[in-house]
């Protein structure tokens, strides 16, 4: 549910992030991405993810709570430190099962000239132009989005459940608990959302040479379009975050 909610506002963020774009915010993109690809063209690339986001939350959970016990002797209030690096330890193995996820997400979201048939296609078209790695493209900045924005994510939650219901069970669903989820989501996204530009053009690109790597992003980036552009669609991404992120928490 939080995926069809969501996945129309994450399109809009990957489309203001994209080389090129003219919109200048959220309600143009939005209006022009419906005008010229009617409401379809607010659910591309929601495959991937919606399938995978089962998997992808079990497995960041579970890896997060294995990795608190190793860096806490205390389980019942962990240092927010701990939190951190447990968070910061979840975001770094979730990135090599999200890269290619949100790679064919991405492709299929700035697909305007129907290259791709779906997903599988997608798949099947990048591997045939780059061999099996083609489809890890943009790892290293997934790594680096990833560790520290979940570090801040679990981190940020669990200080705010502390401000918020000093003496409430957290496990209890409560207005504040939604409230201290998507609060958790913004920061974690607003923490590397840098590197999420970065990623969206490395992962977007097919064939340009100028987005080979995160280091040749970085400065055709900033020679090309100035240091604003690593800010643009986060609104979009907050919007979308923290009612998603909300509900994550909420149901976990």
């Amino acid at each position: 549910a939080g995926i069809l909610a969501g996945h129309p506002l994450d399109t809009v963020k990957v489309r203001l992030q994209a080389p090129g774009n003219n919109n200048r915010g959220i309600l143009q993109c939005f209006v022009d991405i419906v005008k010229r690809e009617r409401i379809t063209g607010l659910y591309k690339g929601m495959t991937s993810p919606l399938v995978g986001v089962a998997f992808i939350n079990s497995m960041l959970f579970a890896v997060y709570g294995s990795a608190l016990r190793m860096v806490s002797s205390d389980l019942e209030r962990p240092a927010l430190s701990s939190i951190f690096y447990a968070g910061s330890i979840s975001g770094l193995v979730n990135a090599f099962f999200s890269a290619p996820i949100e790679l064919i997400k991405i492709r299929l979201q700035n697909d305007t000239q129907n290259t791709y048939k779906g997903p599988l296609d997608c798949v099947r078209k990048t591997i045939q132009a780059g061999g099996i790695r083609a489809v890890f493209k943009g790892l290293p900045t997934t790594f680096i989005r990833e560790t520290p924005s979940y570090g801040a994510y679990f981190a940020s939650y669990e200080y705010m459940t502390r401000v918020l219901l000093p003496d409430a069970d957290p496990e209890v669903p409560s207005p504040m608990l939604l409230f201290a989820g998507g609060f958790a989501g913004v920061i974690g996204w607003a923490s590397t959302y840098p590197f999420d530009v970065i990623k969206t053009r490395i992962q977007g690109a097919t064939n340009d040479p100028n987005y080979r790597n995160m280091r040749t992003a970085f400065a055709t980036v900033v020679k090309n379009e100035g240091y604003g552009v690593f800010f643009r669609g986060l609104g979009a991404c907050s919007l979308r975050a923290f009612p998603t992120n909300a509900a994550t928490f909420y149901t976990v």
